[in-house]
């Protein structure tokens, strides 16, 4: 297992879904979760949150060679804990999402799609008509 690139996506992952859930939040208000029906909640939060994950675990999942789902499912374990601890830290006590039974099988359908989606990514650019003839 490769712990660097795994430390690395997860911060990444980490960082890009701060941006996301803050832009979201910055648009529809703080009090989202609360007034949202549950169309509204999966339009404006899970769907650009369910992009960008498969887009950057995509990205990484394409990079490997073994293991893919192990890997996939570090990188998003590391970034949730990362999420926990500075959510916890913020709010001064332990905090777990009351949405926490819709994200984890989410979470497991992202990792899922993701590595399909990365493994077959990587096939098509091995092709030999992908190739660069000469090495340049």
């Amino acid at each position: 297992m490769n712990f660097l690139s795994i430390l690395k996506y997860s911060l990444i992952l980490f960082a890009i879904q701060t941006v996301v859930s803050t832009a979201s939040t910055m648009l529809n208000g703080v009090d989202n979760l609360a007034s949202r029906s549950p169309s509204n909640l999966l339009m404006y939060h899970y769907i650009p949150t369910i992009l960008v994950n498969l887009l950057v675990l995509s990205f990484y999942a394409k990079t490997q060679r073994r293991r893919i789902l192990l890997h996939l499912l570090a990188v998003v374990s590391l970034s949730e804990l990362f999420g926990f601890a500075v959510v916890s830290i913020l709010m001064g006590e332990f905090y777990v999402s009351p949405t926490w039974f819709i994200d984890l099988p989410i979470a497991a359908l992202v990792i899922g799609f993701s590595a399909i989606i990365g493994s077959k990514v990587m096939a098509l650019t091995k092709l030999p008509h992908n190739r660069v003839a000469g090495g340049i």
